[in-house]
């Protein structure tokens, strides 16, 4: 959320963790919305990475069933066994508050060996990029911009959830088009919406026949699942849709005010690096978010990260 967070949450090694680095192994953690990818890299250097749903070890939000710990811890140690001397960093989607990154760094030390960080997910990018100082944006199942102070406090903005905001997620892109198509349907009526191609995609997708029958059949949904049309709105903008352009420029424009705003309070650097699901597959969605970044923040360049942000993980579970 939209906070200054303290960094807080690094728990110390024990004395028995501090060994010649060369006999640790580093484990890497990025626990997105949608997957959970795992690294670890063991004392021989050899690199060992899994990748599973998030759904197959996480049962509704993260800090709602404190067992969400036991079977990420039981995950880790899973992909690592016999790797007793660890340097473990996790990055967690959802990690908001002062408080949770405490209640996340307390739960995964009592259950990990060795010395445990944990950090919100998109603070793995800027390391994963190699850059020390840098904003960092994720557009993916949630949406988030990041980053640092001088003081090491983190600054951040949206990452509210996609029932209110999460702007340019692909709930919130579904949650917006459907938004707007019933804006269409009330001021030039049911045809004319459904005339829209975003508008009679996403009714397709869902089977409804007009656009009040979507919003029911959206409405009865967990907001997470609407993210699965979301490439459905890009589909339409390609077909020339008012609606879908409307959406996606709104969404480009919200993202880059979101970079705007943290780097005025505070945040380092001048490079913005991007990742997450959609922002990843929509060069359209990065054109115009570079663009509205000309516009609010001309100091502030988006690169888009190439490498997996588990990389990131690792790289801060090395300093450790």
């Amino acid at each position: 959320m939209s906070e200054d967070l303290p960094e807080v949450a690094t728990v110390p090694p024990t004395p028995r963790a501090r060994r010649d680095p060369a006999s640790l192994s580093l484990v890497g953690v990025d626990v997105g919305g949608t997957k959970t990818h795992l690294a670890v890299v063991g004392p021989d250097r050899r690199r060992h990475d899994v990748v599973v749903p998030s759904a197959d070890w996480r049962r509704g939000p993260m800090f709602s069933d404190p067992a969400n710990f036991d079977r990420l811890a039981a995950l880790v140690g899973d992909v690592s066994p016999g790797h007793r001397h660890t340097r473990v960093v996790v990055g967690l989607h959802d990690l908001d508050t002062a408080e949770q990154r405490v209640i996340a760094a307390t739960e995964l030390t009592s259950r990990l060996p060795g010395t445990v960080r944990v950090v919100n997910d998109a603070e793995l990018l800027g390391p994963a990029a190699g850059l020390e100082h840098c904003l960092q944006l994720i557009v993916g199942t949630g949406a988030i911009a990041i980053g640092t102070d001088d003081q090491g406090t983190a600054i951040t903005a949206d990452g509210y959830g996609a029932l209110l905001a999460d702007h340019g997620s692909a709930p919130a892109l579904v949650r917006e088009t459907v938004r707007r198509g019933l804006r269409m349907a009330d001021e030039d009526g049911p045809d004319a919406a459904t005339a829209d191609p975003a508008v009679a995609l996403l009714c397709a997708a869902y089977g409804a026949r007009t656009p009040a029958d979507l919003a029911l059949a959206v409405s009865g949904e967990d907001v997470y699942s609407w993210g699965r049309h979301a490439e459905l709105v890009f589909d339409a903008l390609h077909r020339g849709s008012p609606v879908a352009l409307a959406v996606v420029e709104e969404a480009a424009d919200v993202l880059a005010r979101n970079l705007a705003a943290v780097r005025r309070r505070g945040a380092r650097g001048s490079v913005v690096v991007g990742a997450g699901g959609v922002l990843t597959a929509q060069p359209l969605l990065q054109t115009r978010v570079r663009g509205r970044l000309r516009v609010h923040a001309p100091d502030l360049t988006l690169r888009v990260l190439t490498a997996p942000p588990v990389d990131g993980a690792l790289v801060l579970a090395a300093a450790l």
